[in-house]
């Protein structure tokens, strides 16, 4: 979830009890009032029945109804009564219904004697306004924080549109650029504080890398030269006689570290590379046409450790990649197959449009499953191997955003390399 996104969520989610109480806050808040107004107007009642009571002709000396409301007794005797409200019910003639009513009561003392009064007033009518009011202010409420919610989202947009010019610039920053690129300012002092940080770290980044890639290339250059004229001495020394059985076996062996050297220093050169995004261009690689091409080149080594060698390619299998690395990854995966297959078994290899998967019989892993890819992990047995191969084929598929899967059925004693390609 965005950080907008999660901001008006969060707002949302502060603003929903808000509104609650104040709708609740309000609400309570005209009930009383509007009672208030009542029990003033039961009280201004009150006040002018006394006033007719005392300057009253007729004498009342009799407890009788003089109008339904309000309602005036004579009391025989007793204390008087203060001033008491309550909430009840009656019946309403005109509308033929119970309905909610206020009432006031109280005594009057009046010369000598004691009235008991009681004033009433319906609230049905009270209530319905104070009804459409709580409605009102609820829905004012809410259509208020429904617009905030839109104004703040409209806000934050405009204020975080640095920001994402910001992402879409580094999403497509690029190191092996000519000249780094800069980072605009947007007028923000935070944003700004970041585009300088950017800024500095691209410098500082290009720089690294513009070092490195010098001395991987003149490490290359340097270290190719002394090697192959060491490889060309040794053989001109094997062309000399005499020599003896011992000697010879000690320049084959010379010849085989060269030989492994040589190899462990492109392996090397080669990992550097890719991590220094160095094989940025990019074309449509047919992986059928490769890999059949590929398995006519290693079908003699094949044939000759007495490998029962099948294949299932489908044909026009494309992928978007540096050609010189789909050749290695598809290779090393052969080659890796090949070797560690027992001779006079079988491997097969399948392509299709969704996966490369190769499969050989050979005995178990003499290491944990989970470090088959890593540096310079090998077996044993073949001291040859510099352990980069799988290195190479997981460094290449992290690359492309593919996945390198591997299992191993014991009961079969098959390995199985499956290489699953992004949709």
């Amino acid at each position: 979830m965005s950080l907008l996104r999660k901001t008006l969520l969060y707002l949302m989610l502060a603003a929903i009890p808000v509104a609650l109480g104040g709708v609740w806050f309000f609400g309570t808040l005209i009930n009383r009032v509007i009672r208030y107004e009542v029990d003033e107007q039961l009280s201004s009642d009150l006040a002018f029945i006394q006033h007719q009571l005392q300057t009253a002709r007729v004498p009342l000396n009799r407890g009788h109804h003089l109008l339904d409301n309000p309602y005036i007794a004579l009391l025989p005797s007793g204390h008087p009564i203060g001033r008491m409200y309550s909430d009840t019910v009656e019946f309403d003639r005109r509308e033929q219904e119970p309905v909610p009513v206020r009432r006031l009561t109280a005594t009057a003392q009046i010369g000598d004697r004691m009235y008991l009064i009681v004033v009433r007033q319906a609230m049905g009518e009270f209530e319905e306004i104070a009804h459409l009011l709580s409605l009102g202010v609820m829905v004012a409420f809410v259509l208020l924080l429904i617009l905030l919610t839109l104004l703040n989202g409209w806000i934050s947009r405009r204020l975080w549109q640095p920001f994402y010019r910001l992402i879409d610039q580094l999403r497509t920053y690029r190191l092996n650029e000519r000249t780094p690129d800069t980072f605009d300012r947007s007028g923000i002092d935070e944003f700004d504080q970041l585009s300088v940080a950017l800024n500095d770290m691209s410098l500082t980044l290009h720089r690294q890398y513009v070092g490195q890639k010098e001395f991987t290339d003149h490490a290359a250059h340097e270290m190719q030269t002394p090697l192959a004229v060491v490889t060309t001495q040794l053989d001109r020394l094997l062309t000399t006689e005499p020599l003896t059985e011992e000697q010879v076996n000690l320049m084959e062996q010379a010849q085989q570290s060269v030989r492994r050297l040589v190899q462990l220093n492109k392996s090397l050169l080669l990992l550097t590379k890719i991590e220094n995004n160095q094989f940025a261009d990019q074309q449509r690689v047919n992986l059928s046409e490769l890999v059949n091409r590929l398995h006519l080149n290693f079908a003699a080594y094949a044939q000759h450790r007495g490998l029962n060698w099948t294949t299932l390619i489908e044909p026009d299998v494309s992928r978007l990649m540096n050609p010189y690395l789909a050749e290695v990854l598809i290779s090393n995966l052969l080659k890796n197959s090949l070797t560690h297959a027992l001779p006079s078994t079988f491997a097969q290899l399948d392509l299709t449009n969704s996966q490369f998967t190769v499969t050989n019989v050979g005995p178990p892993l003499p290491f944990p499953a989970d470090q088959l890819f890593d540096r310079f992990v090998k077996n044993p047995a073949r001291p040859e191997s510099t352990g980069l191969g799988l290195a190479l084929v997981k460094q290449i598929a992290d690359r492309y955003g593919m996945t390198v899967d591997y299992c191993y059925d014991e009961r079969g004693r098959l390995h199985t390399f499956t290489l699953f390609f992004p949709n």
